[in-house]
């Protein structure tokens, strides 16, 4: 799951740019950006959450004290943008709609339980991944990326510097994520749930089931979860809030 920051966090350390943040690097690595605007009383955003994005968000809630809402439609991105766009819901006291396909990743971890009220448009689905708590994240992270962007393998040392630096990152934003799931009110378990399960998959929850973590003022499609709901592309499953048989699946 934070293999969207890890590469660039490894590349720094193997730079030597030690005093570029994750954020702040991974802005200039990936020019993708989110459409990010204002209509009426609310703020649409899709696309992929950055720290560039995140800004205009937050630009638009500073002119406007009348926006009330956050239309969203994003596969995830950057751990520390997702953490600070959550801030921003949950400082503005915003509503929270899913639109689209999917809200996946930083988008289910951070933004959609820091709304006030979070609305899943029919057809669209909150996919969890993984997280900060997930087991093993940094010794799961596959290198092949860092040395794409080197042009070559790294070194035994460059190696070593990438590990030290990418286990002192992984402790500062898993107690920022720790601090913000507290604040909220919310049980991070959920972002590891089907981890604990040994699904080997994406998944989502029922609106019940969002509620035991403490996902709550939720509404959505009464079949919402039920196989072969919803638009997006990817493959997922339904879990439940305890060990048990996968519920039913919406692999496409």
């Amino acid at each position: 799951m934070a293999a969207n920051c890890l590469p660039v966090v490894l590349l720094a350390a193997v730079t030597g740019a030690t005093a570029v943040s994750a954020a702040q690097a991974a802005g200039t690595v990936d020019g993708a950006q989110a459409a990010v605007r204002a209509e009426g009383r609310v703020v649409h955003y899709d696309g992929r959450i950055t720290q560039a994005s995140v800004a205009a968000v937050r630009m638009l809630l500073e002119a406007d004290g009348s926006l009330k809402e956050l239309a969203i439609r994003s596969g995830g991105g950057d751990v520390e943008a997702g953490l600070a766009l959550g801030g921003l819901v949950r400082d503005r006291g915003l509503d929270v709609r899913v639109v689209g396909d999917v809200c996946m990743s930083s988008c289910a971890n951070y933004v959609f339980p820091a709304g006030r009220r979070k609305i899943v448009e029919s057809g669209a689905l909150v996919i969890w991944h993984g997280s900060m708590i997930q087991k093993n994240l940094l010794e799961d992270f596959d290198y092949s990326g860092v040395q794409k962007q080197l042009g070559r393998p790294p070194t035994w040392w460059e190696r070593w510097s990438m590990k030290r630096t990418a286990r002192q990152w992984l402790r500062r934003i898993s107690a920022e994520q720790a601090a913000f799931y507290a604040r909220i009110g919310v049980d991070p378990r959920i972002t590891v749930l089907g981890q604990l399960q040994d699904c080997g998959c994406n998944w989502t929850v029922t609106v019940a089931d969002m509620a035991k973590f403490g996902i709550d003022s939720v509404a959505a499609d009464p079949a919402y979860g039920m196989p072969g709901y919803g638009r997006w592309d990817g493959e997922w499953r339904l879990v439940a809030d305890h060990p048990q048989p996968l519920a039913a699946t919406g692999q496409r």
